[in-house]
């Protein structure tokens, strides 16, 4: 049996993960899934981003991106494993902030659009 993992809200990986990348389209909107393995509590995760984003009455962008680029995606790990004392206002995840490579260009082979 496995000892249990720690949260860790410190945990960083510093290097450029690779996920699987799928592109789920409805007419103009598109969602972007990036799936693979947190490298730090070795758990299974998904991770969902949608773009653009309503006005807001007061302006502002709340630094979500209003379209896919070549920059690396930042999330922290989203597993739904349950680790050892992770604060209930985080309800997924260890804690690890991760650098995801962005998706692949459209018309590449290396992601699935379905």
């Amino acid at each position: 049996m496995t000892p249990p993992i720690e949260y860790d809200p410190d945990a960083v990986h510093p290097a450029l993960l690779t996920f699987r990348w799928i592109v789920r389209r409805n007419g103009d909107d598109a969602s972007y899934e990036a799936s693979g393995t947190c490298p730090v509590c070795t758990c299974p995760m998904t991770r969902r981003w949608t773009f653009g984003q309503p006005p807001v009455a007061k302006g502002g962008f709340f630094g979500r991106r209003e379209e896919p680029g070549p920059e690396p995606y930042y999330t922290v790990c989203q597993c739904r494993t349950l680790h050892m004392n992770r604060p209930p206002s985080e309800p997924l995840g260890c804690g690890a902030l991760l650098a995801i490579a962005p998706p692949p260009a459209p018309g590449s082979s290396a992601g699935a659009t379905p």
